[in-house]
């Protein structure tokens, strides 16, 4: 059985309608649910039988609303699927990502992200250092040349791999490991707790890249051209670093390494 959940904050219905039609239709998914961290009447009045709709008591971010319903629900099913309101997919994609979860002993699991021209989005990503974020903000060429590794674009990832950090999109947990890890840290409002979620994962339980099966990502990158999203994620950026390190962080260095060793076999 599979549970997913939705964050939404002022999203319209059209926002959310080819993302819910593809959670709605795929049949491994028992339920959804709808966490509004506003005021959407639409989705307190919207009515199907998958669908529970959950109000918060505000707009405390992302990982705060996708915890709400993780402690409510996640005992209730096998897999718990975290999901962005801007991804839509095929049943048989998904079902071919539970098909292969269930003969892993690991506990975290991302297909490929694609944009709908079929571009990857390199969903599968080393764990960042602060050269990383910080130059793909302020030095877009220098940038490129540092995202060829951290994104694994020089690599062959035609097969499933472990990976320290699988975007947060799309991510399919197991619920037990995922509730023994407390869901998300909600100190990150917005941004960066998708790779602490993910690499607090691929420590204690392991995280696979799963490349046979895809979903699509309709991924406008907000924080790059909005101001107010730019500070949230360096506000996001420097707690992630002051919680794990800056220069040294030795788990970072071992798992990229695990990771870097498997795809080169």
């Amino acid at each position: 059985m599979v549970i997913a959940s939705i964050v939404i904050y002022k999203h319209s219905y059209k926002d959310l309608e080819q993302t819910l039609t593809s959670l709605l239709c795929t049949s491994v998914i028992q339920k959804i649910i709808l966490v509004d961290n506003d005021q959407s009447d639409w989705a307190k009045d919207f009515n199907h039988e998958k669908v529970i709709y959950l109000k918060t008591e505000g707009n405390y971010g992302f990982g705060y609303g996708h915890n709400f319903a993780i402690k409510l629900y996640a005992a209730q099913s096998d897999y718990f699927l975290i999901c962005n309101p801007d991804i839509f997919f095929d049943e048989n994609e998904f079902e071919s990502l539970i098909n292969f979860a269930d003969t892993r002993p690991e506990s975290l699991f991302l297909p490929k992200i694609i944009y709908e021209n079929g571009e990857n989005q390199y969903g599968a990503r080393l764990l960042p250092t602060p050269l990383n974020l910080f130059a793909r903000r302020f030095s877009p060429k220098f940038a490129e040349k540092l995202d060829q590794n951290y994104l694994l674009k020089d690599f062959d990832l035609s097969k499933p791999i472990f990976t320290p950090y699988l975007h947060g999109c799309f991510m399919l947990f197991k619920s037990k490991p995922l509730l023994i890890l407390n869901g998300f840290d909600e100190r990150f409002f917005m941004y960066m707790e998708d790779v602490d979620l993910s690499r607090r994962c691929a420590e204690k339980f392991g995280s696979v890249y799963y490349p046979l099966a895809k979903v699509i990502h309709l991924h406008e990158q907000g924080s790059y051209n909005n101001k107010t999203l730019l500070k949230a994620h360096l506000k996001s950026a420097w707690q992630y670093f002051n919680k794990w390190g800056w220069i040294y962080d030795s788990q970072r260095k071992k798992l990229n390494e695990k990771c870097l060793c498997e795809i080169n076999g």
